[in-house]
């Protein structure tokens, strides 16, 4: 997949493929959103808080602490996903006629489109590793008399494994993870008249990145005593310890993350709610805001399955920072398949409610 990325990205052709779709649906402010290895669809759902609350395979990207809480192993043979955001599919909506109009009024808005895979992993109670790839395009169009645009485009591939303990009489969870991730990509901005330089090819080869990076997440977990009926657990964690650097593709800095979650039962489901600070030192954006990185959500599961701990059935509310969230699993009994769907937004501004960009992700995923 990088080398495939590698061909498209580094030619004249490649680039002015991605300009031309940055012309025809572009963006906004894209420094301005942080940058993830993998997101989870059942956190996504729920406002994407889960550093209390994750429980799961996707511990290990959210909280290690959090396999501590994994009841049951989870094999993930094979899962793949895709998302889009809602400009993307209303300008596949349009008919001829109508994509001139369209597009002119899209003019500062954002296209994105991303791409993810996982392949073999494996989560028991208190360790587990994960093995991920994927592609993320990011454009944004600028000055539509005298057009210029920002890319950014990578293909990016990594392994993580990680372990937690209980002390105290399981009152406290630690965790710790670590990543190896290796991204190759291009991000630069791009006038019109870069295409007619003859070496064009070869300037764009060289701002090329290649970079390999390791780093690692530690995390805690504080389980208070039951609450009625609800058991209460406060975490908290550090991410990507080190920071990584991607040069022009990017980078993911040192963050800290905090939540609360609960889990109970309500009218025969099983309830979890749960809600994060995430970025609590602003490491990831240039402005501060407190409700831009304030997480929320709930999920209502009915009957839980042998894969993981997951449900045959389960709902999800939130929000993710100022923007509601929702999102749908199926997990058939006796098949080894599920089926997670997503709808959220993405704060592309400066501050929680400047700039929404609505997204849609779907995954299927192989497992037992």
């Amino acid at each position: 997949m990088k080398k495939t990325m590698a061909r498209i990205l580094t030619t004249k052709y490649g680039l002015f493929l991605l300009g031309t779709l940055a012309l025809l649906w572009p963006t906004s402010l894209l420094a301005e959103e942080p940058q993830h290895l993998r997101l989870s669809l059942r956190a996504l759902g729920m406002g994407n808080a889960f550093v209390a609350a994750a429980n799961d395979e996707s511990s290990l990207y959210y909280n290690p602490a959090g396999l501590a809480s994994v009841q049951r192993s989870f094999f993930e043979i094979l899962s793949t996903n895709v998302t889009v955001n809602q400009n993307l599919i209303d300008m596949g909506n349009q008919s001829g006629s109508d994509q001139t109009a369209f597009v002119g009024d899209l003019i500062g808005n954002k296209i994105y489109a991303e791409g993810g895979l996982g392949l073999l992993s494996f989560t028991a109670p208190y360790w587990g590793w994960s093995t991920f790839a994927g592609f993320t395009m990011d454009a944004t169009i600028h000055n539509p008399t005298i057009p210029y645009f920002d890319v950014l485009g990578y293909a990016q591939y990594g392994a993580l494994g990680g372990f937690a303990v209980t002390m105290y009489d399981q009152l406290i969870d630690v965790g710790v993870s670590l990543k190896y991730i290796s991204r190759a990509g291009i991000g630069k901005t791009f006038h019109i008249v870069d295409f007619l330089d003859p070496k064009f090819d070869t300037k764009i080869q060289d701002d090329f990145v290649n970079k390999s990076q390791v780093s690692s997440d530690v995390g805690a977990t504080y389980h208070i005593d039951q609450w009625y009926n609800y058991n209460l657990k406060v975490s908290a964690v550090m991410k990507d310890i080190g920071g990584l650097d991607f040069g022009s593709s990017g980078s993911i800095p040192t963050t800290v993350n905090f939540g609360l979650a609960s889990e109970s039962e309500f009218a025969g489901f099983d309830l979890l709610v749960a809600a994060d600070l995430v970025d609590a030192t602003f490491a990831a954006t240039e402005k501060k805001s407190f409700a831009r990185n304030f997480n929320m959500g709930a999920e209502l599961g009915l009957s839980k399955r042998s894969n993981g701990g997951h449900h045959a059935l389960a709902f999800r509310l939130g929000k993710k920072g100022p923007y509601p969230t929702k999102g749908i699993s199926f997990n058939p009994p006796y098949l080894p398949i599920m089926i997670d769907y997503a709808s959220w937004s993405e704060e592309v501004g400066a501050v929680a409610g400047a700039k929404e960009d609505k997204r849609q992700t779907i995954q299927l995923s192989f497992n037992f």
